[in-house]
């Protein structure tokens, strides 16, 4: 009886490591994915900004003058001045 007890024991004991070990093993394995996806996840932000970035360079602000211009006879004033600065406040 004693000797079944032990053996139960000690079976129970290596079902419990083995499971362990297989979920740690399996965690392991979605932390390097997660690591894997998070670095594609940053290039793929960097190359947005990128494009961004670009995509405002190209931007042609003289074309969108003209066009609001021809369709709704829209003019930039030349008269108006956002800043001032006095000389003296300085």
């Amino acid at each position: 009886m004693k000797r079944k007890k032990v053996l139960l024991t000690t079976v129970g004991i290596i079902l419990i490591w083995s499971f362990y070990g297989y979920l740690i093993r399996t965690i392991s394995y979605l932390e390097k994915s997660n690591l894997k996806l998070e670095k594609q996840l940053k290039e793929l932000e960097k190359e947005k900004s990128k494009r961004i970035y670009e995509y405002d360079l190209l931007m042609d602000l003289r074309k969108i003058e003209q066009e609001m211009n021809k369709k709704k006879n829209m003019v930039v004033s030349e008269k108006i001045n956002f800043f001032k600065i006095e000389d003296g406040s300085f």
